[in-house]
């Protein structure tokens, strides 16, 4: 997952670096108006935001800026029961007070992402792969897929919006004792998003510069059925 961490007082760097230990991407600010700034993006499946007062203006500001596309937590100091009730009021997803145990945080995380990937799934793939034909189903209409183009759809397929690295995408389609080739993991993802945009789906695979591969069914009015 790719996060943006902000702090409007000082960074976190314990939080961090398990955060990236745990294989997440890290974007970290200590500056408000700057983490504000990017997290209005569409970079990001979750802002952490460390906060030190005026908590739910906090909150609100960055659910606003994140137009919903990300998850919001919210971190305060702890004695704060009302305010804590007003952080999730103005948008966050969850709460936490100092100090985190990083294994909760973490946990709902992936609790979190669980929920917005079920939504999506119900929300816009109505179906997805045919295994026999080896094929993808869209619009109603079926793209023949070759083998590794089938393997990454599958991947992605089960991680809408989420944006997965060259690595990770080369060792799913690879034998456990073949070593990853990166170069044709990108052949096959570019003749996989030239299916998609002739099959209507357009911009829905793209590529996030120096990060990863995203599918994002949301960007293009369309289902797999």
């Amino acid at each position: 997952m790719r996060l943006l961490y902000v702090a409007d007082v000082r960074v976190d760097l314990y939080l961090v670096n398990a955060l990236r230990e745990a294989s997440h991407v890290v974007d970290a600010s200590h500056c408000s108006a700057d983490g504000l700034a990017l997290a209005s993006g569409d970079a990001y499946q979750a802002i952490v935001a460390d906060w030190s007062a005026s908590f739910a203006r906090a909150a609100a500001d960055f659910a606003a800026s994140t137009a919903a596309r990300a998850l919001l937590l919210v971190i305060m100091p702890a004695g704060h029961e009302a305010e804590r009730a007003a952080v999730l009021a103005a948008g966050a997803d969850a709460c936490f007070t100092r100090p985190v145990p990083f294994i909760e945080l973490e946990a709902r995380l992936e609790a979190l992402a669980r929920l917005v990937r079920r939504r999506q799934r119900g929300e816009t793939l109505a179906a997805g792969l045919a295994p026999a034909e080896r094929a993808l189903r869209l619009n109603g209409l079926s793209t023949s897929l070759s083998a590794r183009e089938f393997q990454l759809m599958q991947l992605l397929l089960d991680h809408p919006g989420e944006v997965i690295d060259l690595e990770r995408l080369s060792q799913h389609i690879q034998d456990e004792d073949a070593e990853p080739r990166p170069d044709l993991t990108r052949a096959s993802l570019q003749r996989l998003r030239r299916k998609l945009d002739a099959a209507g789906a357009e911009g829905v695979l793209r590529l996030v510069a120096g990060h990863g591969y995203v599918f994002d069914p949301r960007r293009q009015p369309w289902k797999i059925s």
